[in-house]
């Protein structure tokens, strides 16, 4: 009857270097258009964060007083502002529609006895929301409604 083997009886006299590559990214990685979505998602970001400066300075600037708005207000009217904003709504929707995509998959296989509706259905449903809103919320700033 053979007993146990030593534990360290197969291991080599004396340790030697590891024969494994060092890790190295495809030379495709950039050119993915995965990849390209990812960085531009991630973008967007930064996007966000200089309309919240501007929300900011123009808080700042209605806390001033009426000549302090109208100034700000006017300083919008500039080409830059205007490119940076339509930038800001491009982003919005961007990130919407990815959104949009996923949401059909990220819902659960049922709710109680009930399936979900099938993703098309979903997402007709999600756009027609967002226009609606869209719609509601132009108006409203436009002071036709409300």
């Amino acid at each position: 009857m053979a007993g146990p083997a030593h534990p360290h009886s197969m291991a080599p006299p004396k340790p030697g270097r590891t024969r494994a590559a060092p890790p190295q990214m495809p030379a495709s990685w950039w050119n993915t258009s995965r990849m390209r979505t990812y960085l531009l998602f991630d973008a967007t970001g930064i996007i966000y964060l200089l309309v919240g400066f501007v929300a900011i300075r123009m808080i700042r600037a209605l806390a001033e007083g009426a000549g302090a708005w109208q100034a700000a207000m006017q300083s919008l009217e500039n080409p830059i502002y205007i490119g940076f904003h339509l930038l800001s709504l491009i982003s919005v929707i961007f990130v919407a529609v990815r959104f949009f995509r996923l949401f059909p998959k990220a819902q659960p296989p049922s709710i109680g006895p009930l399936k979900p509706p099938p993703g098309p259905v979903i997402h007709a449903a999600l756009y027609a929301v967002w226009i609606g809103v869209t719609v509601v919320m132009s108006l409203a700033l436009a002071g036709v409604i409300f």
